[in-house]
């Protein structure tokens, strides 16, 4: 039966209310996106069983996409995990036909237009939400420690780069748009106010493809001028940009502190640790060196960056690594001896020594116990306890901490784990907690809680709104002291009986990665970083575990040279092909390109090269047909530069793979072909 002309309105009107729903979500909630892109295919579909009309355009890309999905479909076909294959490959199959879905929903230039209005409109309302957020975190000194913005609607590098399509969109208009005045200042606000949330991400690989993508703007546009001063004012930022790593010692008496002297060190500073009248600086990339007053008495290469040294005992010494590797050292006079290399089987978040043990806690494997220096292979281990960031041991009691809100205590037999006896729930998130003598004190958002350990039970004994944020904490010669995140430093009365007493609180420049206490001396170590200079920092953790992950990779496609391991979660495989010390396991590569060649073998990563060159390729032809067109220019300079923002951006992360980026891909390249059939009258692109 033949639809009426009223049907066919209400389905029409059915579209543009789920596509209106889809736009008003890109930025905000992947389920309500997928409801809307689903709900508008859908009804598109109903329309076109009903009509038998076809909407559908050629786009000069069926060729890519039929190649790239063979090769998905292939690769699926010889995976070993052909059930999870064949769900990825259905995924990247459901979204590539948003491109048409985008080309239907537009019909004619104001629906176009208002589609997009609402599109930025809404994301610039998520953008001034995650600012809120992102203040927050400022204020609370969490960057530094978390080395992340906030997660608010998605994870900060996802967010980072959805934010990219509106700073890139906003900077295109704003510079190719013949606009009135008022209007102009308005797209310039808008850019700024989305390029500062983008800086809040904290992610370096948006910023990088963020640059790329102004860079293309700018290019495209022939500013070779605005490109020169760009490139001067990056040189400028990355020469004025410093890193900072130090070892300060400080008098400490009833009046304060005062600062006795300070040593920039070469590495970054991340521990200190007395022993007798000499200090151990663990600096990471540099070494353990050993201080005697200001002068270094010597430097100990360690075979990876060292980020602590703890006595176990007698003279043996355990020295931890960025990697979660552990080293035993065996002092020698006044010398130190590398004896050997250990790890344990998880992610290593904590670990302790007491009862002559080395309790290692590892958040996906439990606790790891070693009992003997001199037999590294006589260990225990406790699966059961496993989720946990923090870990406090004394004689009787092992106190474990679980994000956000969560403190348990475990009774110890012999100095081993017998059962779980206490679970304590805080009301909000804590930030940290520390353990002494059978008390509790708990830094949570709300201030600085003390509990007492009963049989079945922490009872609250006290409780102070400041100080906040304890996120490092030191028990040595009989005192108390903690640091919170805004370097105020802080002395507890020692024994701690039934009330929080602050008996000493000094400010610090900032706050110390490390603390120690020596009679009347205190030290401290600090380490500032540049977010900036941190891209070319081979020893960062983030890089370093992207070359590990390409150097895997690059493993797991000789193994699977021609359709590769399928699209699959590459977890299990990661773990077979890693060094046996690297403990952070990653389900992808890090990388567009690495990961479809592993996924897809060397056929599956032509098609994909083959199908991004053949959207670029479509997208400078638009541009060149859409030079001196309103809106129609301004919004296909945008996408150039949100495709190239993409690529690069995708050189340290696999963005392809991300429904939410890749959405926004297919979206404004639908949208980008739909102004071309309407501007030129075409019905296909050649």
């Amino acid at each position: 039966m033949k639809a009426s002309d009223n049907q066919i309105k209400i389905i029409d009107r059915t579209i543009f209310f789920f596509f209106m729903l889809f736009v008003l979500s890109l930025t905000n909630s992947i389920f309500v996106n997928q409801i809307g892109y689903f709900g508008a295919l859908f009804f598109i579909l109903v329309r076109f069983a009903l009509t038998k009309e076809n909407q559908f355009k050629h786009t000069g890309m069926e060729l890519a996409f039929i190649w790239f999905l063979s090769a998905e479909l292939l690769s699926a076909v010889f995976s070993g995990n052909n059930p999870q294959a064949y769900l990825y490959f259905s995924k990247r199959a459901l979204l590539i036909p948003l491109v048409y879905t985008s080309i239907i929903a537009a019909t004619d230039f104001k629906r176009i237009k208002t589609y997009f209005y609402f599109y930025i409109g809404a994301s610039l309302i998520s953008i001034l939400i995650y600012l809120f957020f992102a203040y927050r975190y400022y204020i609370y000194s969490l960057y530094n420690l978390r080395q992340s913005g906030p997660s608010i609607f998605e994870y900060p590098i996802t967010a980072g780069e959805i934010t990219s399509f509106t700073v890139l969109f906003l900077f295109a208009f704003a510079i190719n748009e013949r606009v009135k005045l008022k209007n102009r200042i308005l797209l310039i606000l808008g850019f700024l106010v989305s390029l500062l949330a983008l800086i809040s991400t904290y992610k370096r690989t948006t910023w990088i493809g963020v640059g790329a993508g102004i860079l293309v703007i700018l290019l495209m546009k022939k500013q070779w001028k605005s490109v020169a001063v760009i490139c001067l004012i990056v040189a400028a930022m990355f020469i004025i940009s410093k890193n900072e790593s130090k070892y300060e010692v400080y008098s400490l008496n009833n009046s304060g502190l005062k600062k006795e002297y300070s040593v920039n060190t070469a590495g970054r500073a991340k521990n200190v640790f007395t022993e007798g009248n000499k200090e151990y600086v663990s600096d990471f990339n540099d070494g353990i060196l050993v201080y005697k007053g200001e002068k270094l008495l010597r430097k100990i290469k360690t075979p990876a960056p060292i980020t602590g040294l703890k006595k176990w005992m007698e003279n043996y010494y355990i020295a931890s690594s960025i990697e979660t590797r552990f080293f035993l050292l065996q002092k020698v006079k006044n010398n130190f001896d590398f004896k050997k290399e250990f790890i344990t089987a998880g992610f290593t978040y904590s670990y302790t020594i007491a009862n002559k043990y080395l309790y290692v806690d590892d958040i996906d494997s439990g606790i790891t116990i070693f009992k003997n220096p001199s037999n590294l292979n006589d260990t225990v281990r406790y699966k059961w306890l496993k989720g946990y960031s923090n870990i406090y041991v004394d004689s009787s009691k092992m106190v474990l901490f679980k994000l956000p809100n969560i403190v348990s205590v475990v009774a110890l037999k012999n100095g081993l784990p017998e059962q779980k006896v206490i679970n304590y729930t805080d009301k909000v998130r804590i930030d940290h907690i520390f353990y002494i003598n059978n008390k509790i004190f708990v830094s949570d958002q709300k201030g600085l809680k003390l509990f007492a350990v009963d049989t079945s039970k922490l009872i609250l004994l006290d409780s102070l709104r400041s100080p906040k944020r304890l996120f490092t904490w030191k028990f040595t010669n009989n005192r108390l002291f903690a640091v919170n995140s805004d370097g105020y430093f802080y002395e507890f009365k020692y024994p701690v009986e039934d009330k929080i007493k602050i008996i000493l609180r000094a400010k610090l420049s900032s706050e110390p990665t490390a603390i120690d206490n020596n009679d009347d001396s205190m030290f401290f170590t600090f380490v500032k970083r540049s977010r900036l200079l941190s891209i070319f920092d081979f020893y960062n953790h983030s890089n370093i575990i992207r070359i590990e992950l390409w150097e895997a990779g690059f493993k797991m496609f000789r193994a699977h040279p021609v359709f590769g391991v399928g699209d699959i979660d590459l977890s299990n495989l990661f773990r077979k092909y890693k060094h046996n010390y690297e403990k952070e396991i990653q389900g992808h590569m890090h990388n567009n390109f690495v990961h479809e060649l592993v996924i897809l073998g060397l056929f599956g990563f032509f098609a994909f090269c083959y199908m991004i060159f053949k959207m670029i390729k479509i997208d400078l032809k638009i541009f060149k047909e859409a030079a001196g067109k309103p809106f129609f220019s301004s919004y296909a300079l945008g996408v150039l530069g949100c495709v190239g923002a993409f690529l690069v951006s995708g050189l340290t992360e696999y963005n392809f793979g991300d429904q939410e980026i890749i959405t926004l891909v297919w979206f404004t390249f639908g949208f980008n072909l739909a102004l071309y059939y309407l501007f030129t009258n075409k019905s296909d692109v050649k």
